[in-house]
């Protein structure tokens, strides 16, 4: 395994695009990245830690900012057990001043990794915010991907959740097992990224008439 980081420079940028429009990956690979303080953090530098989990943040989201008060309780709870909890914003229209002011204004004392050119959102296939992230640290493996809880919806919240996803999927890295839930659909602020849909775009006007595919036998 590769544990050299993600250092964010054009040439990464294809290997992220393809990254993105495969199915998702098991392992998420290396990367490093800045916070809205000026401090860097890279992923394998926490290989001491059980877990990373890692919640994608967004200037301005009422459904991130609704969901702080749930994922600030699920640090608490494993604040014991080697967990470390960080943010992520991949949106253009935000940078480390205006990140840092958000959290400033609504509490966020999480380091919240300024990924300004959408290298590691394309890599890990981002697509709104408020998903969370959770990464076992053993072999680097993306064990579960979604929301919190199941408390939020579009339509309103409950006083209650349910199901507490991420909780689960720490109990599961504590027990060498599976989460019963892997991948749910998380409720957020679309994030726009306009490399990938360039590529798409491309992408559907190559002239495929004369491609021959060749098995592998």
């Amino acid at each position: 395994m590769n544990s050299n980081p993600i250092r964010l420079r054009p040439v990464v940028l294809v290997l992220v695009l393809m990254t993105a429009l495969r199915s998702w990956c098991v392992t998420v690979e290396n990367f490093s990245l800045l916070d809205q303080n000026g401090t860097e953090h890279e992923l394998y530098g926490y290989a001491n830690s059980k877990a990373v989990v890692l919640m994608v943040q967004g200037n301005g989201c009422p459904i991130v900012r609704n969901a702080l008060g749930d994922i600030k309780a699920v640090r608490e709870l494993y604040a014991s057990n080697d967990v470390v909890f960080l943010m992520i914003n991949s949106n253009l229209q935000d940078n480390a001043a205006t990140i840092r002011d958000e959290s400033l204004a609504w509490d966020i004392d999480f380091p919240v990794l300024d990924d300004e050119r959408q290298l590691v959102g394309e890599m890990l296939r981002f697509t709104r915010t408020a998903e969370v992230l959770v990464i076992d640290t053993n072999e680097w493996n993306l064990v579960y991907r979604g929301p919190v809880n199941d408390r939020l919806t579009y339509d309103g919240q409950k006083a209650n959740a349910d199901r507490h996803y991420v909780a689960e999927a720490l109990e599961a890295i504590f027990e060498h097992t599976r989460p019963e839930f892997e991948e749910v659909g998380a409720k957020g602020c679309l994030i726009n990224f306009p490399a990938r849909r360039q590529h798409l775009r491309h992408v559907s006007s190559v002239d495929v008439t004369n491609t021959v595919v060749q098995s592998g036998r």
